[in-house]
């Protein structure tokens, strides 16, 4: 505990990192090296899962979090972006780290940035400064393993100055941030697979087969092993509306069935890219009853997420997102109403077309979500379309005001999907008082 703790600093230091750029092209490594070195270079003595990927990072993640606690190991775990509080980004053994901790990092890591500015160095940005700063934290906390996601792609993300980590993983690859990563599937794989280091086993979803080529290809070259999952190694067993009893085919011995506590089929293909890598770190010491609790016990806020009776939140903020999203509600009896918000950098149009596809839709309310990457909803409500003309389509000034009325008009027998921008889901969140 922080001595003297003053809510006000925290809330300097917040608007401080939240106040530097967020988007870089190109990581300046001369000064994220020289900080890090200052600091020891904290990111080589870690015992480090490092993971790529478009869509499934954070859920990944998170299994690998519930596993790793459940198997009694102390782990830190670095994700982004946050829904509510920028905290989220931060959990020390399963809980997002104290104001009085992120405060007394955030103290540590601007002296030196201080120093470094007058100096001459160029200032870290935001992304970079949050990595650090979970990197002391964990360092001070003595983490036994270090969770870290990408921010952006992989090759050139401020997180792959990791040199050696335990095991590397590459969730889905699909077509995101087009403007930064490449413009075809084999650029943004390529992207990805920057992560892959010498001689490290990588585990990968290898559905696509140009990208499971590119990242072969990179293992090859690195001389690492390569562990491919793809969904025809998962057979489900059962589904609830809440759970999915499932199994992997080639560790049914080892595990037996699998129980995710959630509701789309693609979180066992993360669950199982989790296992795998931790094949690789644990082996023979990774205990059935032991993953079977840990993945139950594993949780990821804003994914198909049921935050009140029949009312979900989900963030598919891109078009494979919208497309696993479609496919699920498109399967549910009874009519729903959908809410929906995207940012402006996203291929909006594509994923409204998607949301067309469905047939058992009765109301649609749109809203911008808050800030400079609001996209305007007159860009939105002509592409809305549906098969039937008697879909009301209702424009609201804001996400509080659109998810109020939204839950103002469901019926009883109707659910209401929440879908797009990860933004939106943390203002709903935020505006319910709901915890991540």
């Amino acid at each position: 505990m922080m001595n003297n703790f003053d809510k006000k600093d925290y809330e300097y230091a917040v608007n401080y990192l939240l106040d530097i750029p967020k988007f870089v092209k190109k990581t300046d490594e001369d000064t994220i090296g020289e900080m890090l070195n200052r600091f020891g270079n904290p990111q080589d003595e870690l015992k480090v899962i490092h993971i790529a990927g478009t869509n499934g990072k954070g859920s990944t993640c998170a299994f690998l979090n519930g596993i790793l606690l459940q198997n009694g190991n102390k782990v830190g775990m670095f994700t982004s972006p946050h829904l509510v509080k920028i905290n989220e980004r931060i959990k020390v053994d399963g809980v997002d780290v104290s104001d009085e901790e992120f405060l007394t990092a955030f103290n540590i890591l601007k002296k030196t940035m201080d120093e470094m500015i007058s100096e001459g160095y160029s200032h870290l940005s935001f992304f970079e400064m949050l990595f650090v700063l979970a990197l002391i934290i964990f360092k001070r906390a003595g983490m036994e393993y270090v969770i870290l996601e990408t921010g952006l792609g992989g090759r050139l993300d401020a997180t792959n100055v990791v040199k050696k980590p335990l095991v590397t993983i590459i969730t889905t690859v699909s077509m995101d941030h087009m403007e930064i990563l490449g413009e075809t599937i084999e650029e943004i794989a390529m992207e990805k697979a920057g992560i892959i280091k010498n001689s490290v086993p990588v585990v990968y979803y290898g559905e696509d087969e140009k990208v499971a080529r590119i990242i072969e290809n990179k293992a090859k070259e690195k001389n690492s092993k390569s562990i491919c999952i793809k969904r025809s190694h998962i057979k489900i067993v059962e589904k609830s509306q809440k759970t999915i009893d499932f199994s992997i085919v080639n560790m049914y011995d080892k595990y037996g069935v699998l129980r995710i506590p959630f509701v789309m089929e693609y979180q066992t293909c993360n669950c199982a890219l989790a296992l795998a890598a931790l094949e690789e770190v644990l082996g023979e010491k990774l205990a059935k009853d032991v993953v079977q609790e840990g993945i139950l016990k594993t949780k990821w806020a804003g994914r198909m997420q049921e935050i009140m009776k029949d009312v979900f939140l989900d963030g598919a903020h891109n078009e494979e997102g919208l497309r696993e999203f479609v496919k699920h509600v498109s399967g549910i009896d009874g009519k729903v109403i959908l809410m929906f918000s995207v940012v402006k950098e996203k291929d909006y149009m594509a994923m409204v077309s998607m949301l067309n596809t469905l047939k058992n839709v009765k109301k649609v309310v749109v809203a911008p979500v808050s800030g400079a990457r609001a996209l305007s909803m007159d860009n939105i409500i002509p592409l809305i379309q549906f098969e039937t003309d008697d879909i009301e389509i209702v424009d609201k000034p804001s996400v509080k005001e659109a998810f109020a009325y939204a839950l103002e008009s469901k019926c009883d027998e109707e659910k209401l999907f929440c879908v797009g921008s990860l933004y939106m889901v943390g203002e709903i969140m935020e505006y319910i008082g709901k915890d991540c």
